[in-house]
C-alpha cells in the first residue's frame, strides 16, 4: 500500500501540473508547474501529496497488520487441529439429536470406522447400543445427555466398535453453546477403561467365588489366609495394568499368649473379634482384609487415600476401643506396611514377607519398651490383645 501511495502521489503532482498549464493557467509553461517557485503552491501540493503518501502508509500498515492476524489465527487453528487429531483420546462431537458431526483420527481408529461411516451419523446403534449387557437403556441416557449435559459432565458406558465388540469409555462431557446459550451440540472426550472394567469384573468374579468356597474365618468373619491369597492376588494383577498404588499391612496381636494364659482363650477370642472389628472401621469395605492364622491380620489397601496414615489410624481406633469398654485386657496392635510397585516382578509371597519383616520391627521396638517398663519401680503392664486358643500363639 506503500508503494502505491506514493504512486499516487506521484501521478497526482503530475496531474496538477498538467492541468495548471495547460487548464486553469495560461502562459506558465510545464516546468514551471512540475517544480513551483511560489511558496504557498509547493507548500499546499506537498501537504497534499505527503497526505496521500501518509494514508498509503496507514493502509499498508492496517493491512500488514490484519494479514499477520489471519496468519495467527491460521496457525493456531492449525497446531488445534494438530492436537485434536493427534490426541491420544477420542474427541468427539455430537448436536442434541444424537448426530455426529465431528470426530479425531483416534476416534475413528478406535472403533474401527472411516470418517464417511461416522459423522452425519446417529450415535445410537452406531457406537452405543441401544442397551448395555446389563440391560441399562443407552439410548434413552444418550437422550438425557442431550437435553441435560450437566448431569453427565463424567460418564462411564459401555460402547460398540464396528467388529461388534463391546468396550468401556469414560465420557467427559460439555455443552456447546450458541450466542444465545442456547445447547447446539456436546463436545465429548473418551478415554478406554475397558482393561480396567475387566479387571474389576475379575475381582468380583472372585469374590464370589471366595464366598461360594467358604473362604472365611469363622471367628472373626474376615477372609482367611486362602481368601486373602485368592483376592490379593487379582488384585495385583489389577493394579499391573492399572497402575494403581497399593499397600499391603501385616499386623499381630501383642502378647496373645499372655492373654490367653492368664485369661483364658474365650477372652483371646473376644480380642481377635475385637481387633477384626478395628480393621474393618479404619479400612474401606473394598480394600481386602483377612486373618491370616493365629494372631495376624493382614490389609491390602487400593489407593493411596486408603493406606496413608493406616498405622495412625488403627492406634487412634485401638485407644477409642481401650476406653470404651471396661475389661481385664488392653488391645494392643504392631503394624508393619509395605508399598507395591507395579513395575516391580516380585511375586505376592515377597510382598507379603517385606511387610511382616516391618512389622516384626515394630513388635522388637514395643518389647524393649516394655523391658524397660519392668525395671524396678516402674508400674507393671498390663495385659494386651487376645488370641485364639485353638490355633493363636506367639
Amino acid at each position: 500500500m506503500l508503494k502505491i501511495g506514493l504512486w499516487v502521489a506521484f501521478v497526482y503532482w503530475i496531474v496538477d501540473s498538467i492541468l495548471d498549464t495547460y487548464i486553469f493557467y495560461g502562459g506558465t509553461t510545464l516546468a514551471d508547474n512540475l517544480f513551483p517557485i511560489n511558496p504557498g503552491e509547493l507548500w499546499m501540493r506537498c501537504l497534499t501529496t505527503g497526505l496521500i503518501v501518509g494514508f498509503g502508509a496507514y493502509a499498508e500498515r492496517i493491512t500488514r497488520s490484519r494479514n499477520e492476524a489471519r496468519d495467527a489465527l491460521d496457525k493456531t487453528e492449525c497446531e488445534y487441529r494438530e492436537l485434536v487429531q493427534n490426541a491420544n483420546s477420542i474427541i468427539m462431537r455430537w448436536d442434541v439429536h444424537g448426530v455426529i458431526t465431528f470426530m479425531n483420527q483416534f476416534g475413528f481408529d478406535f472403533f474401527g470406522y472411516e470418517e464417511m461411516e461416522m459423522v452425519g451419523r446417529r450415535l445410537i446403534g452406531l457406537i452405543v447400543a441401544e442397551r448395555d449387557a446389563s440391560g441399562m437403556d443407552l439410548g434413552q441416557m444418550m437422550v438425557d445427555i442431550g437435553q441435560h449435559p450437566e448431569k453427565y459432565v463424567n460418564n462411564e458406558n459401555e460402547n460398540v466398535r464396528k467388529n461388534g465388540e463391546r468396550v468401556w469409555v469414560s465420557w467427559t462431557n460439555r455443552a456447546v453453546l450458541d450466542q444465545s446459550g442456547d445447547t447446539i451440540g456436546i463436545l465429548s472426550i473418551g478415554n478406554d477403561i475397558t482393561e480396567r472394567k475387566r479387571a474389576e469384573d475379575a475381582l468380583e468374579q472372585a469374590l464370589q467365588e471366595v464366598q461360594e468356597m467358604s473362604l472365611i474365618d469363622p471367628l472373626t468373619g474376615l477372609n482367611n489366609r486362602r481368601g486373602f491369597m485368592t483376592l490379593a492376588e487379582q488384585q495385583l494383577k489389577a493394579a499391573g495394568r492399572t497402575k494403581e498404588p497399593i499397600a499391603l499391612i501385616f499386623a499381630d496381636l501383642d502378647n496373645m499368649k499372655s492373654i490367653n494364659d492368664t485369661l483364658g482363650h474365650n477372652v483371646g477370642d473376644e480380642a481377635l473379634i475385637e481387633a477384626a472389628d478395628v480393621f474393618r472401621e479404619v479400612f474401606r469395605s473394598s480394600d481386602i482384609i483377612a486373618r491370616l492364622g493365629g494372631d495376624e491380620f493382614a490389609v491390602l489397601a487400593v489407593g493411596a487415600s486408603s493406606a496413608e496414615f493406616a498405622n495412625e489410624r488403627i492406634e487412634d481406633c485401638i485407644k477409642l476401643h481401650n476406653a470404651s469398654k471396661d475389661r481385664s485386657y488392653e488391645l494392643a496392635i504392631s503394624v508393619g506396611m509395605a508399598s507395591y510397585d507395579p513395575e516391580d516382578t516380585s511375586t505376592l509371597d515377597n510382598f507379603m514377607m517385606r511387610a511382616d519383616e516391618l512389622m516384626y520391627e515394630q513388635k522388637r521396638k514395643r518389647r524393649s519398651a516394655r523391658a524397660e517398663l519392668r525395671r524396678p519401680g516402674v508400674f507393671e503392664e498390663t495385659p494386651v490383645a487376645g488370641e485364639n486358643g485353638s490355633d493363636n500363639s506367639e
